[in-house]
């Protein structure tokens, strides 16, 4: 200690030496535990997006996210909770709210030759698809079903083992064109049945075409 220094002097600076070394701890202290909680926040943050990514994927398994991208490997199905019960219907796109130029619900199909886009399976007695372009107090004048194929594909394919395979109604029932012909009828295998419906348009074996005006009455057209 300096001899002319005073000693109560001396008592203050080493106060206000600990005083400063207290100040520095603490900022130290302060800084340590800003640095863990910035640390800590960065992690959550990371966790929350990571979290957030996978929720989005909706991967196998997981839910269905509405407004995102989801991605499944195995086929998706949604079933009645209680059986015999009356919904209708069980499931439910509904796009009446939307600009007229939008479109409410598309559905790709594998780029295949025997890949189907959409497939419609009719119970015993039941239809299998049915397109209206009726629905709502304001009705509309655009089509209720409209079918293209491109690079070999056919439009509509449609079966059945008792009734009509495709049944048009309207003003028009159906209207056709195309490059090649309006329609094709194929040709059978045999001659015309013994009975028919009247309206039924028949080509036998031969290539020759009849029209029945009812029960076994055949009239043959070319």
């Amino acid at each position: 200690m300096n001899a002319s220094q005073n000693p109560g002097d001396a008592a203050a600076n080493g106060s206000t030496s600990a005083q400063l070394r207290g100040v520095a701890q603490q900022r130290g202290t302060s800084r340590r535990n800003m640095l863990r909680r910035g640390g800590a926040v960065a992690a959550s943050v990371a966790a929350l997006t990571l979290l957030e990514q996978r929720r989005a994927e909706a991967v196998t398994g997981g839910n269905f996210l509405l407004g995102m991208s989801n991605d499944a490997n195995a086929p998706t199905e949604l079933h009645a909770t209680t059986g015999g019960s009356t919904i209708v219907p069980l499931f439910h796109v509904n796009g009446a709210s939307l600009s007229g130029t939008s479109t409410s619900m598309i559905v790709d199909g594998p780029g295949a030759f025997v890949g189907i886009a959409l497939k419609v399976n009719g119970n015993t007695g039941g239809t299998g698809l049915v397109a209206s372009a009726a629905n709502g107090p304001k009705g509309t004048v655009g089509l209720a079903l409209t079918a293209s194929g491109t690079n070999g594909a056919d439009a509509v394919h449609a079966s059945s083992d008792k009734g009509i395979g495709v049944a048009g109604h309207g003003k028009r029932g159906g209207v056709f064109s195309g490059t090649a012909a309006n329609v094709n009828l194929a040709p059978s295998t045999h001659s015309h049945p013994v009975k028919g419906s009247r309206g039924d348009l028949f080509v036998d074996h031969l290539g020759h075409l009849f029209f029945c005006r009812g029960g076994s009455t055949w009239v043959k057209l070319a």
